[in-house]
């Protein structure tokens, strides 16, 4: 029967997906070899060396639960978040401050030193330009005011904001330009992105993946919803939720035609599109 099993527009969903989406990104992280070669290429570190990966990691802090799309455990201790991101709209400056904080708790064991704190990382790669600064990389780290300028402090925490957006043509663009396209390619530059990318979109196995990766989103998002539903009870929240729902699915790169077969209606649809591009 093969990948029969998944509906049409399941299947349609699963052959447009990008890296960049959520779906997809989450099955290409799992590997160890994929992360270091993202990470090498962006951070211009060649020797850079990842010793484990955990994609979907869930972090409770202050009260809020988290989930990071992929953390990395580098050889020299140090934790990396890959976090990829599409729809603006979220206040990124602050979540990254939120993200990188909750990293720097959950991975500090009880009792340790100030000086023992391990060293976190965010790679925060969006579809647009969040700090609207025209930058492809922007390197953001706590400084500390002197009377002519403002000199780095080394606490340990460093925050990566990449683009899409931005091109200027080097080995950093071209990898980010990769997380953009539908099909398999064959960049002999990236060999294990190549690599991942063509086992998910061009073999059985791998495609029969991420349409069970789509189909269990769609699950969770029409659970999410239920549950949201039934708490708020009222119909300008059920709207709201609704609406977010919508966003959401397309956020990780469902088709027009799956999120219809979800019983959303087309004015549903346009309304969550229309305040993404507003927010973009």
């Amino acid at each position: 029967m093969g990948n029969e099993q998944y509906s049409k527009a399941i299947r349609e969903t699963a052959k447009n997906l990008r890296i960049i989406d959520d779906a997809m990104f989450r099955l290409v992280a799992e590997r160890k070899e994929v992360c270091e070669e993202i990470l090498r290429t962006l951070l211009g570190s060649p020797q850079l060396s990842v010793v484990s990966v955990t994609p979907q990691r869930v972090i409770a802090s202050l009260h809020r639960e988290i989930v990071l799309d992929v953390l990395c455990i580098m050889e020299d201790g140090a934790y990396v978040n890959i976090e990829m991101q599409k729809g603006s709209g979220n206040d990124d400056i602050k979540r990254n401050r939120f993200y990188a904080s909750a990293a720097t708790a959950a991975y500090t064991p009880k009792g340790t030193d100030f000086s023992d704190i391990p060293q976190v990382a965010v790679l925060y790669i969006t579809e647009y330009d969040a700090l609207h600064n025209g930058r492809m990389i922007t390197h953001v780290k706590r400084c500390m005011e002197t009377e002519t300028d403002y000199e780095p402090v080394d606490d340990g925490e460093d925050i990566f904001f990449v683009n899409t957006t931005v091109k200027d043509g080097s080995d950093k663009s071209e990898l980010l330009q990769l997380f953009l396209r539908r099909d398999s390619f064959d960049d002999a530059k990236f060999p294990e992105l190549s690599s991942a990318v063509k086992y998910f979109k061009e073999t059985e196995g791998g495609f029969g993946e991420m349409c069970k990766t789509v189909e269990d989103y769609a699950k969770d998002y029409a659970k999410d919803y239920a549950e949201e539903r039934e708490k708020i009870g009222r119909a300008e929240g059920r709207a709201e939720e609704r609406r977010k729902a919508v966003q959401k699915m397309l956020q990780i790169g469902m088709s027009r035609e799956q999120i219809l077969s979800l019983d959303y209606s087309e004015a549903e649809l346009e309304a969550a599109e229309q305040e993404m591009l507003v927010k973009a």
